[in-house]
């Protein structure tokens, strides 16, 4: 039996390494070598890019949770996407994310106005993802609720496309100070008396 679990500890660790450095393109890679340096177990992720590489995502940190639960929210337009956006059925993406073991919530609904209405069950995210959806315009005064979210530790990434000759696209970090800086940019300004 220990050569069974043995076997199957190097199988993940293959799998984890061919998805980490050998996985196109490069934005999965990075998040799952991020994840790999991090103990996440709440994710948000603002606009849902690819159901896929989240379950890859969450496959690996219910991996390495042993056993502690790992929660997963994504604020979407699920099935009210535009014609032009990929096709995103609701009931689809919760059939494959909740396959790999975490605890999945699905949110429809404008990115905006969804986050700004979860922000306070969302305490203590881990890791925060925004994709190329999540501008700051489609985000707006929901940015005030942010830093409600996190904790120290947190990590917010934002999904970027590449600049001139290369299309591929990356996660940047969008630093704690710079979070509270864009939601205080929100508070109103008092007048001096």
């Amino acid at each position: 039996m220990a050569r069974t679990e043995g076997a199957m500890a190097v199988g993940d660790l293959f799998r984890y390494a061919r998805r980490a450095f050998f996985s196109k393109p490069t934005p999965e890679r990075q998040l799952l070598r991020l994840a790999k340096q991090h103990a996440i177990r709440r994710v948000v992720e603002v606009g849902l890019e690819s159901v896929d590489s989240t379950a890859q995502l969450l496959d690996l940190l219910v991996k390495q949770a042993k056993g502690e639960p790992v929660k997963y929210t994504a604020l979407d337009l699920f099935d009210d996407r535009p014609a032009e956006a990929p096709s995103m059925p609701l009931v689809a993406a919760y059939r494959r994310l909740v396959g790999v073991g975490a605890k999945v919530r699905l949110t429809p609904g404008r990115l905006g106005a969804s986050l700004a209405s979860e922000a306070n069950s969302l305490a203590d995210t881990d890791l925060l993802l925004l994709s190329r959806d999540a501008s700051d315009e489609a985000l707006g005064p929901a940015w005030f609720y942010v830093p409600r979210m996190c904790h120290p530790g947190t990590l917010v990434l934002r999904r970027i496309d590449g600049e001139g000759d290369d299309p591929s696209s990356e996660w940047r970090e969008i630093p704690l100070p710079e979070v509270a800086a864009r939601a205080n940019a929100l508070l109103p300004r008092r007048r001096a008396a």
